[in-house]
């Protein structure tokens, strides 16, 4: 079979491309050309799009069976870019899978996605999980907490808060985080695409290990460092400044926010082993330093 997967630059982006491959052909968009040359570096077949119309992914959908959309997360650069990434994306690329006739559809969201939420970022993630729930394709959308791996801004944010001092951490410190491995979301996405029978419904994944975001400080610093505990505007400012990059307070707010799975297990359910936080931390550790990466 053959999967497209829509805005596959980044961590996910690259781990789940990667997972796909060992299975079939992968075609993938990207919006910056930078980020298309270490994909196709690994087997896929790239195109540059923006994907604000379907007929940019209409045209390169024929003989897909899946699409995967990856488009998406809450740092945007305004309100209708944050409200467009999230839910507009998603019906632009239901209306190119129904076009071209793709079978089913795939949509990375997170924990808390709510039509009626409060957080702009949640709404707009269950506006879009709504979009995909009423589109007449096979879907499966899969509700992941924070992930991490090389690149990633949550985890980039949150390693360089607890190498600071004192330590930073968006929100009280109490929140409870499960973080999953790029590699353990883009097996189960790949498991997903295999998967033999029609598929409805949604599934959550988390990492096997739970720890308050004190406690994952503590482990990344290996002291006990009490860190500072900001949310919102003064979170946004010290992310800004620490990360030398705009951050807004949509973003900061959402990392304040505890990050556990609320749906049925995905990684019980399509059979996929989940990486031990230390020992994914030591994986991630040991690529940054095959990369050269601080």
């Amino acid at each position: 079979m053959t999967v497209l997967v829509t805005g596959a630059a980044g961590p996910v982006g690259r781990a789940v491309v990667t997972a796909l491959l060992a299975l079939d052909e992968v075609r993938a968009t990207v919006r910056r050309p930078e980020a298309a040359e270490p994909l196709r570096a690994l087997g896929a077949k790239v195109a540059v799009r923006e994907g604000r119309q379907a007929d940019e992914l209409t045209e390169i959908l024929p003989r897909c069976h899946t699409l995967v959309h990856l488009i998406g997360g809450p740092d945007q650069p305004t309100p209708d870019e944050l409200f467009w990434a999230n839910h507009g994306s998603v019906r632009v690329a239901v209306d190119a899978a129904r076009d071209a006739g793709t079978k089913r559809f795939v949509l990375l969201s997170v924990p808390g996605a709510a039509v009626a939420h409060s957080h702009p970022f949640l709404r707009a993630k269950g506006l879009a999980e709504e979009v995909v729930e009423t589109s007449g394709l096979e879907f499966a959308i899969v509700r992941s907490t924070h992930v991490y791996g090389l690149g990633g801004l949550w985890f980039t944010a949150f390693v360089q808060g607890a190498a600071a001092s004192p330590p930073f951490v968006c929100g009280p410190g109490v929140q409870e985080l499960a973080p999953v491995l790029a590699d353990d979301l883009g097996a189960v996405i790949a498991a997903i695409d295999d998967h033999a029978g029609r598929l409805e419904g949604t599934w959550g994944l988390e990492g096997p290990d739970v720890a308050t975001a004190d406690a994952l400080v503590a482990t990344l610093r290996g002291d006990e460092g009490v860190p500072v505990h900001l949310d919102g505007q003064a979170a946004a400012k010290a992310l800004t400044e620490m990360l030398e990059r705009p951050v807004d307070a949509v973003t900061a707010s959402w990392f304040a926010m505890p990050s556990r799975a609320d749906a049925t297990d995905a990684a019980a359910a399509f059979g996929v082993a989940r990486t031990g936080l230390r020992e994914g931390l030591q994986a991630t550790m040991a690529d940054a330093a095959g990369r050269g990466e601080g």
